[in-house]
């Protein structure tokens, strides 16, 4: 039923995620790159659930993210009214990630981080630098690309065609500003950028 998600998780993990999905009432569908967000779960009008996931080589990305999404599948499944990231999808996203957090699947560096990170998961792992620099190092994304943190204050750099300026680090992000409007951002420090 859910063959056409195999080419984009590791090998090892085919057999526990079937076995997570296989009879559920469940659609997942493998979409187009979308900048604000990896993957989402919703309940569509004919009470069929949906799970959509960003089209990406990047196996290890992918099986987190549907992982992620599966957990918001069955916590809806338990209660309708728990919090998107509270803490019953928080269990719920320990407990099913459990069978695959190995070194079968994942990569040391890779699985350690991830370890960590599900002692206490966020809402994204865009929010989790640890985590999201080494799962990049499997992405098939552009060599010139620098992590924002890498740069000192005071340096030009592009992101999404736009030039900005980064200004300060704010606790966890850095404030930058847009060289063409002066309107400020906040960054993470692991954002992918071009030094310009």
């Amino acid at each position: 039923m859910f063959q056409h998600i195999n080419p984009y998780i590791p090998k090892m993990s085919v057999e526990d995620l079937h076995r997570l999905i296989d009879d559920e009432n469940l659609s997942i569908k493998v979409v187009k790159q979308r900048i604000t967000k990896h993957g989402d779960f919703r309940k569509s009008n004919n009470q069929k659930c949906i799970i959509t996931i960003n089209k990406c080589n990047n196996k290890y990305r992918f099986l987190m993210t549907l992982i992620h999404e599966i957990a918001h599948y069955y916590t809806y499944k338990e209660n309708k009214f728990a919090k998107p990231h509270g803490i019953k999808w928080k269990t719920m996203f320990k407990n099913i990630s459990k069978p695959f957090l190995n070194n079968s699947i994942f990569p040391e560096n890779l699985l350690n981080s991830l370890q960590e990170h599900m002692k206490n998961p966020k809402s994204s792992f865009s929010y989790d630098s640890k985590v999201s620099k080494e799962l990049d190092k499997y992405d098939d994304e552009n060599d010139d690309l620098v992590y924002l943190d890498e740069l000192p204050i005071n340096s030009v750099f592009k992101y999404r065609g736009k030039r900005f300026i980064k200004i300060e680090k704010k606790r966890k992000r850095y404030l930058c500003e847009c060289v063409s409007d002066k309107r400020n951002y906040l960054f993470v420090s692991h954002a992918r950028v071009l030094n310009k």
